[in-house]
């Protein structure tokens, strides 16, 4: 599929043949706590931002650029720690995603409360 769309398939045996950033930045939690919440839609909008995504048609993807997420909701962290990593090509970009991702994140003192991870079963009645 990779060749047929124009791609390098020898990427699948070396991953260093993909297009890499110039730049990473981590960004860390400002306080000791849970990941209470992460507003997942602005988190892609800020993948946008750094050129991972297109806000319009016109405009081109920077397949270098992304967002690694280290932590999910529940999770325990600590002052300083990496709650994301970004990679960036363009400094201002990259200033607007971070700081889009910072206000994305909650930290709360408590853990917050294990939600189900299946709500409910679909079948037919007997």
């Amino acid at each position: 599929m990779i060749e047929l769309q124009g791609g390098d398939p020898r990427v699948i045996d070396d991953a260093k043949r993909l297009p890499q950033a110039k730049h990473t930045m981590d960004v860390v939690s400002v306080k000791t706590g849970y990941v209470a919440a992460m507003q997942c839609e602005q988190i892609g909008t800020a993948c946008v931002i750094l050129g991972g995504g297109r806000e319009r048609k016109e405009d081109s993807v920077d397949p270098a650029v992304g967002i690694v997420l280290h932590k999910k909701a529940g999770d325990r962290v600590a002052s300083g720690e990496p709650l994301a990593t970004i990679y960036y090509n363009a400094e201002a970009k990259a200033a607007r995603a971070r700081q889009l991702i910072e206000t994305s994140c909650a930290i709360s003192d408590a853990a917050p409360a294990k939600r189900p991870l299946i709500h409910r079963v679909i079948g037919r009645q007997s």
